[in-house]
């Protein structure tokens, strides 16, 4: 007896003092990088991970290139679509105005030149015609490169969910007992 109360006080000393915890070895995905634990995965990591995958280091730094590529692409792009589209319609305006003043100017002339026995010989030529015509060019230019980007970014992300699942089926239960993240104590990582 005298020897189970010690022994029953350090236990509980010992079980009060250590922490149980799980650690998820989820292999995730924020952007082009892999991270797991919220911690940023090395290259190394990653080629031991996908060790029986089927995938390499060229693979996914390929597909990171790729959706890196296709985020730039839309951002460009789309860059370029909204400044089409204010030229458009800035365009659009100035001719609208020149065709409302010259409408507005041939209705006031008209009798004039009718008292004065002519015909009148008005043309419209537009000044803002060439800016709308840019603007719409610049529109078209945009929407294109757009769908270029986000074929792109889709594809290359549709690979790197790919890659993160592989990563994330390597890592099989893993039994630790020790120090850990948050303190002394048995860890299970699944």
């Amino acid at each position: 007896m005298r020897f189970c109360v010690p022994v029953l006080i350090l236990t509980v000393f010992l079980a009060s003092s250590m922490t149980a915890s799980a650690q998820y070895n989820d292999v995730y995905r924020k952007g082009a990088d892999f991270y797991a634990g919220g911690e940023l995965l090395s290259e190394d990591q990653i080629v031991a991970m996908l060790d029986d995958s089927g995938y390499t280091l060229a693979d996914v730094e390929r597909y990171q290139k790729g959706f890196r590529t296709g985020k730039g692409l839309l951002i460009g792009f789309g860059s370029l679509t909204g400044a089409g589209l204010l030229t458009l319609g800035v365009g659009a305006t100035g001719v609208m105005v020149e065709a409302i003043a010259a409408g507005i100017g041939g209705a006031m002339l008209s009798p004039l030149y009718a008292l004065g026995g002519k015909s009148p010989d008005m043309s419209f030529d537009s000044k803002f015609a060439g800016v709308a015509v840019g603007g719409l060019c610049a529109t078209c230019i945009g929407v294109l490169g757009m769908v270029a980007g986000t074929t792109v970014l889709c594809i290359s992300k549709k690979h790197l969910n790919s890659v993160a699942d592989a990563c994330g089926s390597a890592c099989g239960t893993q039994l630790s007992f020790g120090a850990q993240r948050y303190g002394v104590g048995l860890a299970v990582a699944f």
